[in-house]
Formats: C-alpha cells, structure tokens, sequence
C-alpha cells in the first residue's frame, strides 16, 4: 500500500501580504502534523501553486519545503514560473526536457506529475506531453497515480471551468483501461470529488488562501478565509481511500 498526503496550493509570497493567514506557517504545521502520524506517509505531492505571482523566485519558499519530514515532489502551477521552478528544482524530480513532468516511485505506486500549464497559461495539454504520458502509461508495471495542477474534469463552477482544460477528450482516452487507478489536483483549492476517465477524482484543499464559490459564475471570484487543509491518499490493491486533514484538527 501506498500512503500519500497531497499539500496543494500554498501561493507561498516574499512581501508577507498574504490575504487571510501565513501560508508557510500554515505549511509547516502540515509538515508538523504529518511528522506526528502514527504512521507517516511514504510522500507528499505538492501539486502547484507553490509560490504567488507577486513572488520573485523560490529563495523564500526552498528553506520551508526542505523541513518536509518525508520525501516531497513538488509540481508546478499556473502561478509558478516555469523557467525559475525547474532551476529551483533541479535534482527534486526529473523533469522531461520541454515541461515539468515527471514520474517518481512511492512505494507500490507510481506517480505521474503531468505539467498541466500550457506556455499561454491556461490550463491542459498539447501533443508533446500528451505523447509523453502515452509512451509512460505504456511502460507502466504498477498501478500508477495521476497529479495535475489543474483538474481535467469539469467542476461545475465556472470560475474554475473557463477557458476548460484543454485536450481533456485525449486525457481521458489514454486513462481508461489503462494503469492509472486515481487522479489528484489543485487549482480550485477547495475539496471536490468525481468520477472521470473511470477513475475516483478529486481536487485539495489550499494550504495558502481559499477561493469563493459561485456555482453560477455570477459572483466574483476572490480569495476568501478557509481553513488550510491537506488530503491523506491511501491506495493499495483493493482501492482507494482518502482523507482530509484540517490543521485546526489535533495531529493524527
């Protein structure tokens, strides 16, 4: 079995203005909380988001990520930069060459980290990562995790919804039947779960600030006060169970 806490979206800054709560503290509490578990994860994903727009690099956000008590793969977001995330990262993970994928084991499980933030910015996939997840899934020997930043699937919430994720057909095709056995992301940062492409998938809670949620797009979308939250992922070979761990909660 493998036992993964999935951190997302910490939007970590370097000015200290942080809208509601400070978000590396908040991170290092989930790292506190998870040092604490009677049995501790085999990994953490980070997926995406790691630092804010208004950051000037990763110098402020690499001394907290390497007090993270268990082995830690840190994927990028639409608010990462990419071109500094893979020098800040360099020897974390083995990106492919022309974007920020990556397989990792962990445990009896592998993970594949897709890079879902097209060079424009919006969210999905072009043929180079689409290929490359192709040519992974099919050397795949074990039942394999899927991390995105963004959610392929639709959330119901324009907001998160528009522009879409682009190429989610092809994702979906080259899902089903094959290893993959869950799908994890962020972006909405807040917790959503659906079946999609025949696998349980699901979207975390932020450790940095929540979003609102207009499920009719009328109201606007703005940062708003929830408690930082992270997801326990416990897979093994009769499925999967998942968890959420707010850390207002005692350590587990």
């Amino acid at each position: 079995m493998a036992l993964i806490a999935q951190l997302s979206d910490p939007h970590l800054r370097d000015d200290g203005a942080d809208p509601f709560h400070d978000p590396a503290e908040a991170l290092l509490q989930a790292f506190a909380q998870i040092a604490a578990m009677e049995i501790k994860p085999d990994a953490i994903v980070l997926t995406g988001d790691i630092i804010d727009r208004s950051a000037k690099g990763y110098a402020h956000a690499l001394p907290v990520l390497h007090r993270a008590p268990v082995p830690l793969w840190p994927m990028p977001g639409n608010h990462d930069d990419p071109a500094g995330f893979r020098i800040a990262f360099d020897g974390w993970a083995d990106f492919a060459p022309d974007h920020l994928s990556f397989i990792a084991p962990i445990a009896d499980l592998q993970l594949i980290a897709l890079d879902s933030t097209l060079e424009d910015g919006r969210p999905g996939l072009d043929r180079s990562r689409l290929d490359w997840l192709a040519d992974r899934l099919g050397h795949a020997q074990t039942p394999s995790m899927l991390a995105l930043h963004h959610p392929p699937f639709a959330t119901g919430t324009p907001h998160l919804d528009r522009p879409g994720f682009q190429d989610a057909d092809a994702l979906s095709r080259l899902i089903e039947g094959s290893a993959v056995c869950r799908i994890i992301a962020g972006h909405s940062h807040r917790a959503i779960q659906t079946i999609w492409a025949g696998c349980l998938s699901s979207t975390a809670s932020a450790i940095g600030h929540g979003l609102s949620l207009s499920l009719s797009g009328a109201e606007p979308h703005k940062p708003v006060r929830m408690a930082p939250a992270f997801d326990l992922h416990a897979i093994g070979p009769k499925g999967s169970v998942s968890y959420q761990i707010k850390l207002d909660q005692e350590p587990q």
